[in-house]
């Protein structure tokens, strides 16, 4: 662990380097902040700092900059979180202020993450194997033909036609109906097509419509798993200083146009359960090696169904940030729940 002076000098270059993205000398530190350190006493901490792996010296007359290794400590031990700014959270209730299907609700909420912070913003879909059936109808269509209706705790819906051996009253249509919405609503879709692989159904259930029920949940949970995601602002981000070198943003771009890369970050922090900061080499995908991801999950009915988060430079606001991006989580959770249960 760093002693007092050494984490205090690290805090200031860190918070120095973020506001100036210029590398940060031993003589600024003096002069700038009255730190009570001569400039060779700050400047020996800072080769020590160096040789710990904590700080970057980009050219030999240069001063220095946080490394990967500087930024993690920072954020898990140095910073600060602070509120959200009166102005965020007014323009987060504006944009919010009127109804949105659940499509167009996670759209808005890569948009408002990449607006407010001039980064990447993207909301991964909700992962099904988490959401519940919400309900099952059943709709005549003609003579011995049906329809099959599916709907998903997170605004899915599936469709099948069905076609019965027998012509059906309209009566024994909903007794059907009301039999499966007994059994199987508000259970895990999961835990529904387990349910009918042991053909643990109700009674009188027609094999045709117990059938359908089961094609439906695997076309769900198996060949139409949700790994796509909603992304705002790629061109933002390269209006960062990080991002001026042409063959940099190429890498990048070669990246952030492969959704199920970012799918895959952000489903990390899905199974995390929670607010995740991954820093530089981190995230393990070398043309985001100058970039910070930070991610938190969205619930429904107290069940985590997906992730957001930002994508940016190293060099941001990280207590800004990450408060920004926790309150975002909330919002989606709280919009959620006020579209699907009603």
């Amino acid at each position: 662990m760093l002693d007092e002076r050494k984490q205090k000098i690290l805090r200031i270059t860190v918070k120095d380097y973020i506001e100036s993205a210029q590398p940060v000398s031993s003589r600024v530190l003096a002069k700038k902040y009255h730190l009570g350190w001569s400039p060779a006493t700050i400047r020996n901490e800072m080769a020590d700092l160096e040789e710990a792996g904590y700080l970057i010296q980009p050219h030999t007359s240069a001063g220095r900059i946080p490394s990967d290794r500087g930024y993690r400590f920072y954020v898990d031990f140095l910073m600060d979180l602070e509120p959200l700014p009166q102005e965020d959270i007014e323009y987060i209730n504006y944009s919010f202020s009127c109804p949105l299907s659940w499509e167009n609700l996670l759209e808005q909420v890569a948009e408002v993450l990449s607006q407010r912070t001039s980064f990447v913003g993207v909301v991964l879909f909700p992962q099904l194997n988490s959401a519940f059936l919400k309900s099952i109808e059943l709709v005549e269509l003609r003579e011995n033909v049906i329809s099959l209706i599916m709907t998903t705790s997170t605004g899915v819906v599936k469709e099948r036609i069905i076609k019965l051996s027998y012509s059906s009253q309209e009566f024994e249509l909903y007794s059907i109906k009301e039999k499966l919405n007994k059994s199987f609503a508000n259970k895990e879709l999961q835990e529904v097509y387990w349910l009918l692989l042991q053909k643990k159904v109700p009674k009188n259930i027609p094999l045709e419509i117990y059938q359908g029920l089961e094609q439906l949940l695997w076309e769900v949970l198996e060949k139409e798993k949700e790994e796509g995601i909603f992304i705002a602002g790629i061109s933002r981000i390269f209006k960062h200083l990080e991002f001026q070198d042409i063959n940099k943003v190429k890498d990048l771009l070669s990246v952030l146009e492969e959704e199920k890369t970012l799918a895959s970050l952000l489903f990390s922090a899905f199974l995390n359960h929670g607010l995740t900061i991954l820093i530089g080499n981190e995230i393990g995908i070398s043309e985001l090696s100058d970039c910070s991801i930070i991610t938190t999950i969205y619930s429904l009915r107290d069940s985590i169904i997906g992730a957001l988060g930002m994508i940016g430079p190293k060099r941001m606001k990280y207590e800004r940030m990450l408060t920004f991006v926790e309150v975002m989580g909330k919002v989606l959770s709280e919009k959620l729940s006020e579209i699907f249960e009603k």
